[in-house]
């Protein structure tokens, strides 16, 4: 083996070691969040049935695996440790005392609202004529509640936001409001007048599911509708748990969506979809695949399971998707007659351009 040959495979040995602590760190915002829920709940710090059970998990998937269970169990108890540290190091939660009201809770990014906003000691109830969420209290009356919380978060389906925001402004209440509405071009007129008005509105989309456990890490956007207070309030929520919150024009926001979120769907879609019509069974494809076609199976495979209403009104309710699909379209053609080309030199150049747009070093 030459020197070439055995640096090429530590700094593989580097890359995996990176991936490792990045999944480790991944792990301890999911223990802070567990940390919250035990402060709020009473609940010991530590629990020996439960780290008894990590360990042995994990020394029983070593036995089908090269990892042996010596390793397997140092590995299981050097991250119980660590969980510990993590929990036991809880600062005071930010939110103690205040009122928190959530629209649309029943749904399950308004079920994650109510349990990050509960973990920072809010007291949260929701109103949802779709339904009730458990461990919270469900208010009857809108209006009885909107005035008296201290933040009302609306967090209902894309195709009522619109009107039940309409409702909640109509009750002039005066704590913090924001919606997390994936697409913003139906609720922007009602939440730039509310800021004239001088209520307290902001906007605010997580980059994430509501299978996330932490915002720490993740992308959170606060769209500016006027009310300069409750920008700041809202983005110290999110970043004081981690978050990189960016804050961005209302009206941007949809123009940016129409690809960080729409063109994303679509490609992953036309994936699917193309190599659904080709009459090849799934199990063949997965059976000799390479890297390419795992990645994108799986993004596939999640995307499959998500709403079906809500990944159709991020694309129908955002109004740059018209254009967006006309320059996919377009960009289409182009790499169709590069790839049926006999000189290579078209596709090169797709790809030389791509790669200096993506910075590809």
């Amino acid at each position: 083996m030459t020197r070439k040959e055995l640096d090429a495979l530590r700094a593989e040995i580097d890359r995996i070691d990176s991936e490792i602590i990045d999944l480790v760190a991944v792990r301890n915002e999911v223990s802070r969040e567990i940390a919250l829920v035990k402060r709020k709940d009473h609940l010991p710090i530590k629990n020996g049935v439960r780290e008894r059970a990590v360990v042995a998990r994990l020394v029983r998937e070593a036995k089908t695996s090269l990892v042996g269970e010596k390793t397997a169990s140092s590995i299981a108890e050097s991250l119980i440790s660590e969980s510990v540290r993590i929990q036991s190091d809880i600062k005071a939660t930010q939110l103690k005392g205040e009122r928190a009201l959530v629209v649309g809770g029943s749904g399950r990014m308004g079920a994650w609202v109510c349990r990050f906003l509960s973990n920072r000691g809010a007291e949260v109830r929701i109103w949802d004529p779709r339904g009730k969420l458990a461990g919270y209290k469900s208010e009857r009356s809108l209006a009885d509640y909107v005035k008296r919380a201290d933040l009302v978060v609306l967090a209902s389906p894309l195709g009522v936001c619109a009107d039940e925001m309409d409702q909640i402004i109509r009750l002039k209440p005066e704590g913090v409001v924001f919606d997390v509405c994936s697409i913003k071009a139906h609720v922007a007129g009602g939440l730039r007048k509310a800021a004239k008005d001088g209520l307290l509105v902001t906007s605010v989309h997580p980059m994430f599911g509501p299978n996330v456990a932490s915002p720490a890490g993740k992308n959170v956007l606060v769209c500016d509708c006027g009310s300069g207070k409750a920008n700041r309030l809202v983005s110290e929520l999110f970043s004081s748990a981690g978050a990189n919150v960016s804050q961005v024009r209302l009206e941007r926001h949809d123009e940016l969506m129409a690809y960080v979120l729409g063109l994303s769907h679509l490609c992953i879609l036309l994936f699917a979809s193309t190599a659904r019509r080709s009459g090849v069974r799934a199990k063949e494809l997965r059976r000799v695949e390479g890297p390419s076609l795992r990645r994108l199976s799986k993004m596939a495979s999640e995307l499959s399971n998500e709403s079906r209403r809500v990944y159709h009104d991020i694309q129908s309710l955002n109004p740059n998707t018209r254009g967006l699909i006309t320059s996919m379209e377009a960009a289409f053609a182009d790499i169709k007659k590069a790839a049926l080309s006999d000189s290579p030199k078209r596709f090169g150049e797709i790809m030389d351009s791509n790669g200096d747009y993506l910075e590809v070093k």
